[in-house]
């Protein structure tokens, strides 16, 4: 059975990254066919190295800004991670959430373990995953709101377009409230919820965890802050990649775009949303007034230094973690 479903999500795995590849050549043909090969290679080869360099830096401080996340809850407990193994476990946790779309609890799990060979007691590690979920989903709902709201006082937003980042902002929001609460809380006796494995398993989990950690304000708005400064910096590196190619847009514009355009990377089975994040950037610049080869070409610089530049490492790191 368990070999069976193996093959299955091996077999899942590899049609979402056909699939995906499949709609990333089916998005650059569409935008060379709405503008010149020939402009979109001049600006694609002629990026300046000058805003490229500090666009890696600021990509950079995302892994040490997750890396912090992952250390606040030991740090907290007093057993401190070095920083140098967070770093390790923040490029694995970025790979493996790419790579295997699970909604994070495969990434979860591995640095769960990892920290806990660290020496890190089970309720802390607990308490840590429980704030990463929780400060992730909190911090992204706020920020979806914040693009929601720009976008419409600079474009204005059609109903469907309200209708959907509104719903996922609270469904994070309430995701982030709900975990928070179930923390540190064993199921109800003859609740139906424990016979699903998957969940039984992952209420055991968070059930283990340092109450006083995961609802703890300065351990939990810390964690908050570091999930939008992560927001933040890659707003910072699509602008600088933007200017790169000799054009100028407003921060609050490439930030809307991001936003919009991370619902296509969190929502289906598409590893890091391959193709459908790229043709939701490209579409989400055009509307903010970017041109299409500054907007297809930036997007494709962009995801190599953010999609496919920590791949690498990010195996490296992950095959080490399995491996022990």
């Amino acid at each position: 059975m368990n070999a069976s479903k193996s093959s299955q999500a091996r077999v899942v795995a590899r049609l979402g990254w056909l699939v995906g590849g499949a709609v990333l050549v089916a998005v650059i043909l569409v935008a060379f066919s709405v503008s010149e090969a020939r402009v979109f290679s001049r600006l694609l080869t002629g990026a300046d190295p000058r805003f490229l360099l500090p666009a890696l830096l600021l990509q950079g401080g995302t892994y040490f800004s997750q890396a912090e996340i992952f250390g606040t809850a030991p740090r907290a407990a007093g057993f401190p991670v070095p920083r140098s193994r967070l770093l390790e476990l923040s490029l694995s946790k970025l790979f493996l959430d790419q790579t295997l779309p699970t909604a994070g609890l495969g990434s979860t799990a591995v640095v769960a373990a990892a920290l806990v060979r660290c020496g890190v007691p089970r309720p802390a590690v607990a308490a840590g995953a429980v704030l990463n979920f929780v400060s992730y989903q909190a911090a992204y709902g706020l920020m979806l709101l914040a693009a929601l709201a720009i976008f419409a006082m600079l474009r204005g937003a059609g109903l469907v377009l309200v209708l959907a980042i509104g719903l996922l902002s609270v469904f994070s929001l309430s995701l982030a409230f709900a975990l928070l609460s179930l923390a540190g809380r064993r199921p109800a006796p003859g609740s139906a919820l424990p016979r699903l494995p998957l969940v039984r398993g992952l209420l055991s989990f968070i059930a283990d965890a340092d109450v006083a950690l995961t609802r703890g304000p300065r351990w939990l708005a810390e964690s908050v802050l570091w999930q939008m400064l992560i927001f933040l910096l890659d707003t910072g590196t699509l602008w600088l990649v933007i200017r790169s190619l000799g054009a100028v847009s407003p921060p609050v514009v490439v930030f809307t775009s991001l936003m919009i355009s991370s619902l296509f990377r969190v929502v289906g089975f598409l590893p890091g949303g391959l193709g459908t994040y790229e043709a939701s950037s490209v579409l989400t610049l055009k509307l903010m007034g970017v041109g299409v080869p500054i907007a297809l070409a930036a997007t494709l610089i962009f995801r190599l230094l953010t999609f496919w530049a920590p791949m690498l490492p990010g195996f490296w790191f992950s095959r080490r973690a399995l491996g022990r």
